[in-house]
């Protein structure tokens, strides 16, 4: 069977309420996982309302920002969490961008330094104290990595890497990266959980999912970590005509820029056959989890999500 999770937001459209709702339905259609993203509300937070609403669900979140929270505190909230769970957290954690943290006054400059630091601190408060209660069985780690160094990081100390808009032509140097970590710590490459997270925009139109997609992908081409990605992946010509336009805010020249070739790259936009053949070409290039955040064409998120929650339910479930 495909293994398959769903994605999902805090968002003004998808209350905790909703989010515990899709969690349940995920559930019963037979998804492995539900991940929780954040950008300023609590990943964890949610991930503990939908662990005590399912049984089976594994929860994780996609991601955790290490800079928005102590690493004693962080420890001692996911230990919660698993223990809430029963042990189903999968714990993805992640630097969040300049655009979030520096107005908060956070100095991001070094990120890696920070992701080693945080593990450090969660490995050894999860094992060695001070705070009780220890996690019986701790949580998986999972780090967001885009940077060949920040993959490596991940084979290195967590359970395998997240990535996000990712393109399929980028799988053989991270899969690289992640065994040169791997070997760094004399782990097993095999063994790690390599995540796929892809923004997901199901539409019979296929020209109106990716309209949306650009839409999206035109913000976050102008983030420094996504668009110098994107840029080393042969999209540099997109990305450089996305950060002339918001020099001037220009929003509309910024989409434009965003070619069908890129879109259909890092996102699955377009119809149910398009999208699960996107899915199983995630699969062949090295990824073993799949997860689907669903995000409305022309119709409310709620319909968005029951339609992909519908369209890759894994088979046998319905």
């Amino acid at each position: 069977m495909d293994r398959l999770a769903l994605g999902l937001m805090p968002l003004r459209d998808a209350s905790p309420r909703d989010v515990v709702a899709w969690s349940q339905r995920a559930e019963a259609l037979g998804f492995e996982a539900v991940f929780i993203s954040e950008s300023y509300g609590d990943s964890l937070a949610y991930a503990e309302a939908v662990a005590l609403a399912t049984d089976r669900l594994r929860v994780g979140t996609a991601i955790t920002n290490v800079y928005l929270r102590q690493p004693t505190l962080l420890a001692e909230q996911a230990a919660a969490a698993q223990e809430f769970s029963g042990g189903r957290l999968l714990l993805g954690l992640g630097v969040g961008h300049r655009a979030v943290n520096e107005p908060l006054g956070i100095d991001m400059g070094d990120p890696l330094g920070k992701m080693r630091q945080v593990i450090g601190t969660l490995r050894s408060a999860w094992t060695s104290g001070p705070h009780q209660p220890r996690p019986a069985i701790q949580p998986k780690l999972l780090a967001a990595a885009l940077a060949e160094r920040m993959i490596e990081l991940a084979g290195e100390l967590t359970d395998g890497p997240i990535f996000n808009l990712f393109p399929l032509a980028r799988y053989p140097r991270a899969l690289a990266a992640l065994g040169r970590g791997a070997a760094r710590a004399g782990r097993d490459p095999g063994a790690l959980q390599v995540c796929h997270f892809t923004t997901c925009y199901l539409a019979d139109d296929g020209a109106a999912a990716l309209r949306e997609a650009k839409r999206m992908l035109a913000r976050y081409a102008n983030l420094p970590f996504y668009g110098n990605m994107l840029a080393a992946s042969g999209f540099r010509a997109e990305v450089e005509a996305v950060r002339v336009a918001w020099r001037t805010r220009d929003v509309a020249r910024a989409e434009a820029a965003v070619s069908d070739a890129l879109a259909d790259a890092v996102t699955l936009a377009g119809d149910p056959a398009h999208c699960r053949a996107r899915l199983a070409a995630y699969r062949r290039a090295g990824a073993s989890l799949a997860i689907v955040f669903p995000n409305p064409v022309g119709e409310s998120r709620a319909a968005a999500v029951e339609r992909t929650l519908t369209a890759f339910a894994p088979r046998g479930s319905l």
